[in-house]
């Protein structure tokens, strides 16, 4: 027996997938301006690059901007697949602490790749994602 998967059943969890995605990324920005000194350290941990203060504030706005069209589907191509993409390139900033054996390693990181994977599958069906969006 074949079942078919009806696309308006898809609205509800890509909804909350959306959201999910939005929370998992929210804290992250709201550290930009309530500790942005944090920011400098985790840029030159991780991304080995210096952000002063003022970059992590304007980086901030421009990042609660694009998650913000994003939680309310707005320009879907455009902030589904920035964010996609943007946590891909940290994600891959981050290999070697995915790796287990590795020195760098922790297990808090690997939460990151099913968030990317979600990120993408979203993109995927970023026309099915009509939910609570500004653009149906």
């Amino acid at each position: 027996m074949k079942e078919t998967i009806h696309l308006s059943s898809l609205r509800l969890p890509l909804f909350l997938t959306r959201l999910s995605i939005f929370l998992f990324l929210l804290p992250w920005q709201l550290m930009r301006f309530s500790k942005p000194e944090n920011i400098n350290g985790i840029a030159q941990k991780y991304y080995k690059f210096s952000m002063p203060e003022v970059g992590s504030t304007i980086t901030g706005v421009l990042m609660m901007a694009l998650l913000v069209a994003f939680l309310f589907g707005l320009k879907k191509r455009i902030s589904y697949g920035l964010v996609a993409l943007l946590h891909g390139i940290g994600t891959a900033m981050t290999i070697p602490n995915l790796i287990p054996g590795l020195e760098g390693y922790n297990q808090l990181f690997l939460a990151a790749v099913p968030a990317l994977m979600a990120m993408v599958l979203l993109y995927c069906l970023r026309n099915e994602d009509t939910l609570l969006t500004i653009e149906k």
